[in-house]
């Protein structure tokens, strides 16, 4: 059984629509079929008007106005929530001969780093060379037309923050205020697996984008969650590293009390990298109590083992530290 969702969300704030006709169904059934079309636009709480912009479906994004939902396989699921979005139109003519693309990360929302990889792809200057094309006004998310074609190529990557992870590419899609009224954009659960939840789907189109010169466009980039084989393999060698009992290894040979230390080392700085909270185990305390019941010979080889270990993080910290001299706020 699967809790299927939708709300009206406003761009690019994120925030909820309470003008959208939002649904809530219990999918009970292999075949079910929900369809939702979404209004051209909507007042906001404070009665300006919005307009259409694209559908979040859950696994990817469409600037059609009606979405048709297959669920074949509602027990491989439990919450699917999709959201509908919509845009204040930009007045003025500012939009002449430019480009202006922006990300979503599907499921969660608009994210701001920019989705264009410069080096991928090809602009056309101001004769001179400036002003250049991209970043159009110094700034990355707009490309400018006026003095030729421009191919944009999507980055392949893209992380909203330090500690998010890190997304896979999945679409393109050009966007109008008010959508597209024609037809419908299809979604289906078929290659969700049991107890993996909703994944977004990476690689869904093309990461080029082909602009005509003289032409205005407003471009959204598509990213998703990967979906990495072997990740429940890995969480559970975590839990096993963190389950190990350095005073179980003495004199039993392959791994040593140095090797444990490492890898609790490693299992520690990934709590630390993804936001989350360290283990309570603290590996040197484990250390120091193993050694407790070390002959003088396996003593020699622990601390030579954990002075290396002390000397490979000093050494990565200095890089870390350089790094972090180097490194411009991420926003």
């Amino acid at each position: 059984m699967g809790h299927f969702t939708t709300k009206g969300k406003l761009f690019r704030e994120g925030t909820d629509l309470s003008a959208f006709g939002s649904l809530d169904v219990t999918v009970t059934a292999a075949g079910t079929t929900v369809e939702q079309t979404a209004p051209p636009s909507l007042p906001d709480a404070d009665g300006v008007l919005r307009s259409f912009l694209y559908w979040d479906t859950g696994r990817r994004i469409t600037g059609k106005r009606k979405v048709r939902w297959t669920f074949n396989h509602p027990t491989n699921w439990s919450e699917w929530p999709a959201a509908a979005y919509y845009g204040i139109p930009p007045t003025g003519t500012g939009g002449t001969s430019r480009v202006v693309v922006d990300a979503h990360w599907v499921g969660t929302g608009p994210i701001n780093p920019t989705p264009i990889d410069g080096p991928g792809s090809t602009f056309v200057n101001a004769p001179g060379g400036t002003p250049v094309a991209w970043p159009g006004d110094g700034d990355d998310h707009i490309v400018k037309t006026q003095w030729g074609a421009a191919t944009i190529h999507a980055k392949d990557h893209l992380q909203r923050n330090i500690g998010d992870p890190l997304l896979d590419f999945s679409s393109w899609q050009q966007l109008v205020y008010g959508g597209d009224a024609s037809g419908y954009f299809e979604e289906n659960d078929d290659d969700i697996t049991s107890g993996g939840g909703v994944t977004g789907i990476a690689n869904s189109t093309s990461p080029f984008f082909s602009v005509a010169p003289n032409s205005s466009s407003f471009l959204m980039a598509g990213y998703v969650v990967p979906v990495k084989p072997g990740i429940d393999i890995f969480k559970k060698l975590i839990e096993l590293i963190r389950a190990y009992d350095l005073g179980k290894f003495i004199d039993k040979g392959d791994p040593s009390p140095e090797d444990i230390i490492r890898l609790k080392l490693i299992s520690e700085s990934l709590d630390v990298v993804r936001g989350g909270s360290v283990t309570d185990f603290d590996a040197f305390e484990g250390l120091l109590d193993a050694a407790k019941k070390m002959k003088p010979a396996e003593l020699k080889r622990t601390i030579a083992g954990t002075k290396a270990t002390v000397l490979r993080g000093q050494a990565v910290v200095k890089t870390l530290e350089a790094l972090a001299k180097k490194a411009k706020p991420r926003t």
